[in-house]
């Protein structure tokens, strides 16, 4: 029983909120000119994956033919994958599962780019991924959906892979003995992760390396769509006045394409025929979505 006084009273104690997780902070590294790590686990700026990771800047810059970005990147690895789910829990919980992730949000200072992935088996995968995402935000904020993760899925594998991803050429291959048929028109009407299925990210990824492995025609078009987008976004982001007539919204892929290649999803599977001849070990294992 509990006698409280009649000559005071009693406050209740306001809850106890669990404690959020924390993000990373046993190492703080700096790795190249483009990325701060702040991580769980103990690494050295001379780690292997750490090396790799600063080469791919200059990488997706060369191959993309796109400016250079003052932007740091922010990158938060964690020890294990509970440590990483538990934190994307509690702060992030809107987001969908996925093994690692990026996003850009503003900040005190202005857009602040994060990278979240958890140290495994496929951590350079993860990073080489997500940092292409980072990559191509910082100088092309408004790069359509499919192509910001078809180019993602390029830039993911082994550089010495040519941008080739085994398995999801693997699994094109059984998929176009379907009725199922390539379609950049649907790709560009996606508008939401949430929609992307994985049979979409292996299409993004085909006419990625269609275009930057295919006719020349494709790669100039590539080339030059970026630009446009660069170009529109640094338009938008100046501090002279603009009329929306100023800065129309580039010609889409799809129809750029058309205009040089009348049957793109057949000079596609063309593309895949070709790489499947030149690639023989092929893993068909469907890989686990981010």
């Amino acid at each position: 029983m509990l006698l409280v006084g009649l000559a005071g009273c009693l406050t209740p104690k306001a809850p106890v909120l669990p404690e959020l997780p924390l993000p990373p902070r046993r190492v703080e590294l700096r790795v190249g000119d483009r990325y701060l790590f702040h991580s769980d686990v103990m690494l050295q700026a001379e780690h292997p994956v750490l090396q790799e990771v600063a080469r791919l800047p200059q990488r997706v810059r060369h191959e993309l033919h796109l400016p250079p970005s003052q932007t740091l990147v922010q990158v938060y690895l964690f020890a294990d994958r509970g440590a990483y789910e538990r934190y994307l829990h509690a702060h992030f919980r809107h987001l969908p599962p996925r093994r690692a992730i990026f996003m850009a949000r503003s900040g005190p200072a202005g857009e602040e780019l994060l990278v979240f992935a958890f140290w495994g088996d496929r951590i350079l995968e993860d990073l080489r991924h997500e940092l292409t995402h980072a990559e191509l935000h910082s100088v092309c904020p408004n790069i359509p959906m499919w192509l910001d993760e078809g180019l993602a899925e390029f830039f993911e594998v082994p550089q010495e892979q040519d941008g080739v991803h085994y398995r999801h050429l693997a699994a094109l291959r059984a998929e176009l003995a379907t009725p199922w048929s390539p379609s950049l028109e649907r790709l560009e009407k996606l508008a939401w992760m949430r929609d992307l299925t994985p049979q979409d990210y292996r299409e993004a990824w085909a006419w990625a390396h269609f275009f930057l492995r295919g006719p020349d025609s494709a790669r100039r078009i590539l080339l030059e769509y970026l630009q446009d987008l660069h170009k529109m976004c640094t338009a938008t982001s100046s501090s002279a006045p603009s009329r929306p007539q100023d800065n129309p919204s580039p010609l889409p892929l799809s129809a750029r394409l058309r205009q040089v290649i009348p049957e793109p999803e057949k000079a596609l599977s063309q593309h895949l025929a070709a790489l499947e001849r030149r690639f023989t070990r092929l893993d068909a294992d469907e890989p686990e979505r981010r």
